[in-house]
């Protein structure tokens, strides 16, 4: 293959990637639900101690609602994302809230940001409806756009499992030690109390999460172990949102599995849950 051939191959899975715009559509929707769950409690009025936390609670709830309804979508999902990044940086300065700094909240904030760069309102909001009013007669505005961001957050979702996995790969997590020391913190006095008295089963499910990570960090970026890789992975993260207070986390990154569908696939889709 050419250098120039190889860099057109680059620019159609990167910046001239273009498709539907309905997956992006529901990941903005999802992930302005997934921000509302996470801190509309902290950032509500009633919660503001001072002049600046009640205009960063007026500035949040005004972008995730602008986000979520799709009102200026790009610039208002953008600004919801700068906002949450801005808790994220308050909070690894010492001056947040506890939690701010989890790369939980790290993964919604970059989420927004990538997402703004995808034409994220041109399907299922007020952009929408709003270009369907200007539009002349029996002439819509086709649901297709530039999805640069869509592929952004695929390669954040493979660099989340690798680094994550990196961080596993030492004896005292692969030992089981530190999956006991997490069962103990969370199930202690409850039924599932039980697992712990089974360190060769924790050390094995140790074992068994660093592999799959590894491997959904490779797999999500070969688009034939794709197919594989989304059953994989939903499993891994219904699995933690059932065993673990993950709070948001595993929702968040089960919302942004739709950027490794096909986006003409989950077009058609739609369609047939319509009716069309």
């Amino acid at each position: 293959m050419s250098a120039a051939a190889a860099l057109r191959g680059l620019s159609a899975w990167g910046p001239e990637f273009e498709g539907s715009t309905r997956p992006a559509a529901l990941m903005r929707i999802g992930i302005a639900l997934m921000a509302l769950v996470r801190f509309a409690d902290e950032l509500s009025l009633f919660n503001a101690n001072n002049a600046t936390g009640a205009m960063i609670g007026v500035a949040f709830f005004g972008c995730a609602a602008a986000a979520l309804l799709g009102l200026r979508a790009r610039l208002s999902t953008g600004a919801l994302g700068a906002v949450i990044l801005s808790l994220y940086a308050l909070s690894v300065t010492g001056t947040g809230q506890p939690g701010w700094g989890h790369h939980h909240v790290y993964l919604l904030g970059v989420a927004c940001l990538l997402l703004s760069l995808t034409e994220c309102g041109r399907s299922y909001s007020v952009d929408r409806w709003l270009a369907l009013r200007a539009a002349p007669a029996g002439r819509p505005p086709a649901e297709h756009g530039r999805l640069w961001g869509q592929r952004l957050i695929l390669l954040q979702l493979s660099a989340l499992y690798f680094w994550t996995a990196v961080d596993k790969t030492d004896w005292a997590f692969l030992s089981g030690q530190r999956l006991e020391q997490t069962f103990t913190w969370v199930y202690s006095g409850r039924f599932l109390e039980l697992l712990l008295g089974w360190p060769a089963l924790l050390a094995a499910l140790s074992i068994l999460v660093v592999i799959v990570e590894y491997w959904l960090a490779a797999a999500l970026l070969i688009e034939r172990w794709r197919r594989w890789a989304v059953p994989v992975g939903l499993s891994l993260h219904a699995t933690f949102y059932l065993l673990l207070p993950v709070d948001t986390y595993s929702a968040t990154a089960m919302v942004l599995y739709l950027a490794l569908l096909d986006p003409a696939a989950v077009h058609r889709f739609l369609d047939r849950m319509q009716g069309r």
